[in-house]
């Protein structure tokens, strides 16, 4: 593999205009517009007009979406000089809105799946979910060997582990809504504090006023209950609609599914039967721990000198019971379609089984205990955090040990990120989140219903509400990362600078200018940016150093026996007796100050949201990790983020067969996160459809992304076997694109070595290549030029913009690439 760096000589000069398409020709008109401008068409003529086969160039777009007129490049007026803001148009001719002449182009629009209406900017709030369930599919090790030994016991724990971490953040968010609504409002408001709730929130007096019958202890829980049920019911139904809405029908004929290649699984995109025993696991789960929340407190009472129910304890145990087989429930794989069924019924049985224990919870808390009280916190709440944080930390552990395992033992190819260990940070990262909005949720709900400012004590002017103590490690968390933030943003810098400076001597050789020229330190500039992908596994080390701190002091509280049921003690009290009053301040003006900015990024992510599903550049600006989150299936969280890939990828295959079969011969063209959706396809087209399609990607990332971060399902050795299904595969790149890059692919015993490989020392010509593993190259090795030209070009006023990632379309590049993939297509139809 070449150096991005290394001068782009076999490209031509690029420091003059002259060697350009003239001023007339759609790629010599600059930057195109967000339709897209059509690639130059070279003259001579076309070596892909061959008789007999329709064609077609079927593009598949990145993550900025657009509509479909403006895809397909078909509106009626098309720049020809200047730039977005200020340029020169003409009608667009019938020539102009194709990239080859004969050759019909169609895009696949599947923007809407992900954006479209802006509820779904909601989604956000589920990024907790959609991280560990990403996780999961980070694993490391191959997936194209059969596992034995250790490496299968350890393969099956980190899938088992992820799952189990998936489902404690459902009962987290659960349990952090029963601390809104059953602990703050029904416990300690309604019940607890009436009179002076009601002063300080008049509009409560319906529920927490002395003359109500809700105020009642039993009767203000049984309604602060609804505020956690709302919650399951709407992930419950959000859930459910979406898998109606993205699912599709099983087409007749399978993919050739070979283990080198595990994207080509018949059953990987049909995700429904495993997704509903999972949700309904989840939902069992978290129904039963918030009627264990909310039994426990009158069992206790009823235990304690009240009127005796022997049912209660026996309800109680039951909740426990079905808790327990439905978390274990959630650990089946879905392997077999029959035990998959089996498996299935038993968790609606479990489900339906909580919704009637949840209905004798409210009877049994609904009962009438004259002389019960409400008084400080809601008994049992901080024990069922305690065990939930504890768990999680545990679950982070065996996750981690287990990719340790798999590395070893199924080491994964030499570009995985982190040695591997990507998929238990992501994990962590994910809890983390998970614990930050729940603590910011139950803070922020606590100040203002309390009337208290952030940083202030509560006194006569509002309410003296509590929260569990662990909440405030993780405010001080929330500051704390807040503090690295901006840490790692200033180090960020740094090293742009320093890769400015790194990249100057290149820039310099490719375009023959001066480094005192501004045009030169900004295309330098832009290929630093370009490479600053490669600092994100050093990102996630330094963001994850408050979890880790988080897991410590939950280990040290378990094994010193300082983990009390109330949990462990205050942050700010924990340095009372350790430090200075100083440090004790400081330590309370950063948890008021991670309350804050928890509240703030739940607001934040809320507006983000919206901002992308309804401005461009928004959505640019984080599509693109957002939509690597939900390509995903939801195999380990069933309430996460939809995955588009189960929609968008079925519908690729069947348009693509059907084409084939009609003797249409197609090009494949994927931007971005479109080339992962075509590689996908690909990997799932029938026999009878393989070699019969070509693939052009452009701005991918499927190695310098997918490949690092994904390694059992991405690589060198999946690479190889993509590239044997098409007829043939080009890849487009320019070093100053931060997301896409070349394209490694390996060849091995009787294997064809791929693009740039060369025989063996005396391997005899056309001979099968009997080597040892090595990779390769999918062509063209070098970077495209960015910008093409340093000076502007005749009749513009105005240099040429560097793209980045943006445009490749409209690349005299794409337009020979095309050719020669149709070129290809027609040797395929030919035969030998």
């Amino acid at each position: 593999m070449s150096d991005p760096t290394e001068p782009l000589s076999s490209l031509g000069p690029l420091s003059t205009a002259t060697d350009l398409p003239s001023p007339d020709s759609p790629a010599a008109a600059g930057p195109p517009a967000p339709a897209g401008v059509p690639g130059a068409h070279p003259g001579g003529a076309d070596s892909a007009t061959g008789p007999g086969h329709r064609r077609v160039e079927l593009r598949v777009h990145g993550v900025s979406g657009g509509q479909a007129e403006e895809l397909l490049d078909v509106e009626p007026a098309m720049r020809v000089g200047g730039d977005r803001l200020a340029g020169f148009f003409r009608w667009r001719r019938g020539a102009d809105t194709e990239t080859v002449p004969g050759v019909r182009r169609e895009i696949f629009a599947w923007g809407n799946l992900t954006s479209g209406s802006a509820s779904r900017a909601f989604w956000l709030l589920l990024l907790p979910f959609m991280l560990v369930n990403v996780a999961y599919w980070m694993r490391p090790g191959r997936a194209t060997r059969n596992l034995r030994g250790a490496a299968r016991v350890a393969d099956n724990v980190y899938g088992a582990g992820m799952r189990l971490l998936a489902l404690s953040l459902t009962v987290l968010i659960t349990v952090a809504a029963a601390g809104i609504g059953v602990d703050l409002l029904g416990w300690q408001c309604a019940a607890g504090l009436s009179e002076e709730c009601v002063r300080a929130r008049p509009w409560l007096s319906f529920w927490a006023s002395p003359d109500s019958v809700l105020s009642a202890t039993g009767p203000a829980l049984a309604v602060g209950s609804l505020v956690p049920l709302a919650v399951v019911a709407v992930l419950w139904r959000l859930s459910r609609r979406t898998a109606a809405d993205y699912e599709v029908v099983s087409t007749s004929a399978p993919p050739v599914y070979d283990p080198k290649a595990p994207l080509s699984h018949p059953d990987l995109w049909r995700n429904s039967e495993i997704m509903a025993r999972l949700r309904s696991a989840h939902i069992a789960v978290s129904l039963g721990v918030l009627s264990l929340l909310v039994a426990v407190p009158a069992l206790l009472y009823d235990t304690a000198g009240g009127p005796a129910r022997p049912w209660g304890a026996a309800l109680v145990g039951a909740l426990g019971a079905v808790s327990l087989v439905s978390a274990a429930s959630a650990l089946v794989p879905g392997v077999d379609p029959r035990w998959n069924a089996r498996a299935d019924r038993l968790c609606r049985l479990l489900r339906d089984t909580t919704l009637a224990l949840l209905a004798a919870t409210a009877v049994y808390v609904l009962w009438p205990r004259p002389g019960w009280v409400a008084q400080g916190r809601l008994p049992g709440h901080a024990s069922v955090l305690n065990a939930l944080f504890t768990v999680q930390v545990a679950l982070v552990l065996l996750t981690l040990a287990a990719a340790v395992v798999l590395y070893a033992s199924a080491r994964a190819h030499r570009g995985a990120a982190m040695r591997g260990m990507a998929g238990p940070a992501t994990a962590a990262l994910g809890a983390l989140t998970g614990g930050a909005f729940s603590a910011a949720a139950v803070y922020q709900g606590a100040q203002w219903l309390s009337g208290c400012r952030a940083l202030s004590t509560p006194g006569a002017d509002c309410l003296p509400l509590e929260t569990p103590t662990v909440y405030s490690w993780l405010q001080l968390a929330i500051a704390l990362e807040a503090v690295l933030a901006v840490a790692v943003a200033a180090v960020l810098a740094v090293r742009l600078r320093r890769g400015t400076r790194a990249h100057l001597a290149a820039v310099t050789e490719d375009y023959e200018r001066s480094v005192r020229d501004r045009r030169t330190w900004d295309i330098a500039k832009a290929r630093a940016l370009g490479r600053m992908t490669e600092v994100l596994p050093g990102v996630l080390v330094a963001l994850l150093v408050p979890a880790v701190a988080l897991g410590a002091l939950v280990l040290y509280s378990v094994l010193t026996g300082h983990l009390t049921p109330n949990g462990p003690e205050p942050a700010a009290a924990a340095v009372a007796d350790r430090t200075r009053v100083l440090a004790q301040g400081a330590v309370s003006v950063l948890i008021g100050a991670g309350s804050l900015l928890g509240g703030a990024a739940l607001v934040a992510l809320v507006w983000i949201g919206r901002s992308a599903y309804r401005d461009r550049p928004t959505r640019q600006a984080v599509g693109a990790l957002w939509d690597v989150g939900t390509f995903w299936p939801r195999v380990a969280h069933p309430l996460a983020p939809p995955s588009y890939a189960e929609r968008a990828v079925p519908q690729l295959v069947a348009r693509v067969a059907r084409m084939t079969r009609e003797g249409t011969a197609v090009v494949l063209s994927g931007h971005s996160q479109g080339s992962v959706l075509a590689a996908a396809t690909v990997w799932q087209l029938p026999d009878d459809c393989l070699g019969r399609v070509a693939l052009i990607t452009h701005g991918s990332p499927l190695d310098r992304l997918y490949a690092r971060y994904f390694p059992a399902f991405f690589g060198p050795e999946p690479f190889a076997d993509l590239h044997g299904r098409v007829a043939g595969w080009r890849n487009l790149w320019r070093t100053t694109d931060a997301i896409a890059g070349p394209v490694r692919m390996r060849s091995g015993p009787g294997t064809a070595p791929g693009p740039g490989t060369e025989p063996g020392p005396g391997t005899a010509p056309g001979a099968e290549t009997a080597v040892e593993p090595r990779t390769a190259v999918v062509e063209p090795e070098r970077p495209l030029p960015d910008p093409r030209s340093y000076d502007a070009l005749p009749g513009e006023a105005r240099r040429p913009e560097i793209l980045g990632h943006s445009y490749y379309t409209g690349d005299p590049a794409y337009s020979q690439a095309l050719r020669r993939m149709l070129t290809e297509l027609e040797k395929a139809y030919q035969g030998p």
